[in-house]
């Protein structure tokens, strides 16, 4: 992967790469999309990062299909789609570790889940060498901890954030969308909607009126609710399947 990087910034090439776990969608697909606009090559990787796994049972789930990947990224623009079979030595003893912006919503609810997002992502930086990296606001904090990763430590790679891709029921695309079933799927649009109807209460109302709405909403189990800089943050799980969402708050009424 280094030697590939080289060769193409060698021909003045520049590098943007698309960090994800597979099973991709279309909003990894809008993310390549932007990546293509923003450098001459793509660099699409695949790889399930155990450590960012709290619950094995998780880890086990997690959709896998690199086959229909390839094909997928392919047309979207993508010219190199990397699949390493392993970041980890067995001995492994080097993490990378944000203390502030990892802070609060998941990352109280998941110890070590960002010590292994900025982990991995620096390897990831390493291995490609992207001049720029194209990541979905879906995980807000994520690229929080990614951009302020990418301060302190100054690498240099442009971070760049690309708007929330949404189904016509307003929730969020995820990989972890397949795992549910037709039932639980229109459980968790609905729960999308409560969060969106929430936020455009207001800051003020915001919080009891997300309550009110989960609690008409059977199979939902509601794991946080967090006001942060003026958006709505929230999490809930259905079916044994984790969701996340974050809306930006109306003014209060």
């Amino acid at each position: 992967m280094q030697k590939a990087s080289r060769r193409w910034k060698r021909g003045g090439d520049r590098i943007a790469l698309v960090p994800t776990m597979g099973a991709l969608h279309a909003g990894h697909l809008s993310l390549i999309r932007r990546a293509a606009q923003l450098a001459e090559r793509v660099v699409v990787s695949v790889y399930v990062n155990p450590t960012q796994f709290d619950s094995p049972a998780d880890l086990r789930g997690y959709p896998r299909r690199f086959r229909e990947d390839a094909v997928l990224a392919k047309r979207a623009g993508a010219d190199l789609l990397f699949q390493p079979p392993n970041l980890y030595a067995k001995d492994a003893s080097t993490w990378v570790e944000e203390t502030d912006r990892s802070r609060g919503r998941c990352g109280n609810r998941r110890p070590g889940h960002f010590r292994g997002v900025a982990t991995v992502v620096a390897k990831l930086f390493n291995l490609v060498q992207p001049d720029v990296a194209v990541f979905g606001d879906k995980d807000h904090q994520q690229c929080e901890v990614i951009e302020r990763m990418v301060r302190d430590l100054f690498l240099p790679v442009r971070i760049v954030r690309h708007p929330v891709v949404r189904e016509k029921d307003g929730l969020p695309l995820s990989s972890r969308n397949l795992r549910l079933s037709q039932a639980d799927r229109r459980r968790a649009g609905q729960w999308a909607v409560a969060l969106r109807r929430a936020a455009a209460a207001g800051r003020g109302k915001a919080k009891a009126r997300y309550r009110k709405l989960v609690k008409s909403i059977q199979g939902v189990r509601p794991e946080y609710l967090e006001l942060v800089n003026g958006r709505l943050f929230a999490a809930a799980w259905i079916a044994g399947v984790r969701l996340i969402d974050h809306r930006p708050c109306g003014r209060s009424r």
